[in-house]
């Protein structure tokens, strides 16, 4: 390719927040550095990052968030149609040469399928972070053959681990695109430092401070998490702080009326809401520890994951798949043979020890792998393998 010429890349993203909307943001802010590379996204005018966004940035996507359930619901389906049509519009418009979606409207997929080809040679690569979805939006048989299809019609797809890949090949059989790894990086807030740097000394009798961050969804398994620590709660303490009353899933009321029927009346501290970033950094730097008790269901990377990471806390986590294969290869922290409140105890008691002498020594390692400027190098050699060599400057 000739020096003079870049590869022009429009990324996609659907929704306004969530750990999808910081991997984008994330990975975009080191994309822009590159020079063989002009990076900008379109995405809803409510954004989370576009005040820090120093890539270009088009806030032109229909707003989907709503107060009011039921119009929420109404704006969601009605973006599932607009937004890609919207985007692909501006993309050919502004010559890209690669559209990279973070999110896919798979459900309308034959609705805006045709668009790219009818108007320009565009390459569709996607980030596949959740290789299928959880939960349908209005019939699985439908979504499961349109996402196929999607799929089918990307050149690369970028996934975050070799499960996901395998997954992926499963779910779609052959197809021509390239599969890229590019593993998730740490999430940092403002005002962090990694604990390994700021030491905090313990006294042996104290009780250990453990830490469940998020939205609180039933996959999370808060539930089971509380049993588990209701089998020995005097060595124990634990902060449960992010939003809770998503539709569909069960309440903080019903959380913390577990707690207090198991016995755990004031050893949880409640924070039922949205944190602000400003505080998120207190949060994980004061906890000794951070659970992630998910379900085998959770397919999902994990934000609160990469938040641990960065500050080095060991985590209790169940075998969920997003985290098995990390765990495999850096000790962070200890993985419960399953689900169960029996089982996640017997973990928890291994981590409390693990704690005491410095057992889980991994996180340097893995911090020194998964850096979000390796992440840029290598998503910037899976498009300049995608597109044809001699693409026009710009």
């Amino acid at each position: 390719m000739p020096p003079a010429s870049k590869i022009k890349v429009a990324f996609y993203c659907f929704f306004p927040g969530g750990g999808i909307g910081q991997y984008t943001h994330e990975l975009l802010s080191q994309l822009m550095c590159l020079e063989s590379l002009s990076v900008s996204l379109y995405c809803p005018p409510n954004f989370e990052w576009l005040d820090k966004a120093k890539y270009e940035t088009h806030p032109v996507l229909f707003q989907i968030s709503s107060s009011q359930p039921l119009i929420r619901k109404m704006k969601f389906l009605m973006g599932q149609w607009i937004n890609p049509n919207r985007f692909l519009h501006h993309a050919v418009k502004s010559k890209a040469h690669i559209v990279h979606f973070s999110n896919f409207n798979h459900l309308t997929y034959p609705a805006w399928k045709g668009f790219k080809t009818k108007n320009a040679p565009l390459v569709q690569a996607c980030t596949a972070h959740d290789v299928k979805r959880a939960v349908p939006i209005l019939n699985r048989n439908w979504e499961t053959r349109q996402l196929s299809e999607f799929y089918k019609d990307c050149r690369i797809i970028f996934v975050h681990g070799e499960n996901q890949k395998q997954e992926l090949e499963s779910f779609t059989g052959k197809g021509n695109y390239k599969t890229v790894i590019v593993p998730m990086g740490p999430f940092e807030f403002p005002g962090s430092q990694h604990s390994q740097k700021t030491k905090f000394e313990k006294k042996d009798n104290q009780a250990s401070k453990g830490l469940f961050f998020g939205n609180i969804r039933d996959e999370k398994n808060l539930d089971g998490l509380l049993k588990a620590l209701s089998i020995d709660p005097e060595k124990v303490q634990l902060t449960v702080a992010g939003k809770s009353g998503i539709s569909g899933h069960k309440s903080i009321q019903y959380y913390q009326d577990l707690a207090d029927s198991l016995g755990l009346k004031g050893k949880i501290l409640w924070l039922d809401g949205h944190v602000p970033e400003d505080q998120v950094s207190e949060l994980f730097q004061s906890s000794d520890w951070v659970a992630l008790p998910y379900k085998d269901k959770f397919t999902s990377q994990s934000g609160v994951f990469n938040i641990a990471t960065h500050y080095s806390k060991p985590m209790l986590i169940t075998p969920a798949p997003t985290f098995k294969e990390i765990f495999a290869k850096y000790s962070l922290g200890e993985l419960a043979i399953n689900e169960s409140p029996g089982e996640m105890q017997i973990a928890l008691k291994r981590l409390i020890q693990g704690i005491k002498t410095s057992k889980y020594d991994g996180f340097q390692s893995y911090q020194d792998y998964h850096t979000w400027e390796k992440n840029a190098e290598l998503t910037k050699s899976a498009y300049q393998e995608s597109v044809d060599p001699r693409v026009e400057s710009i």
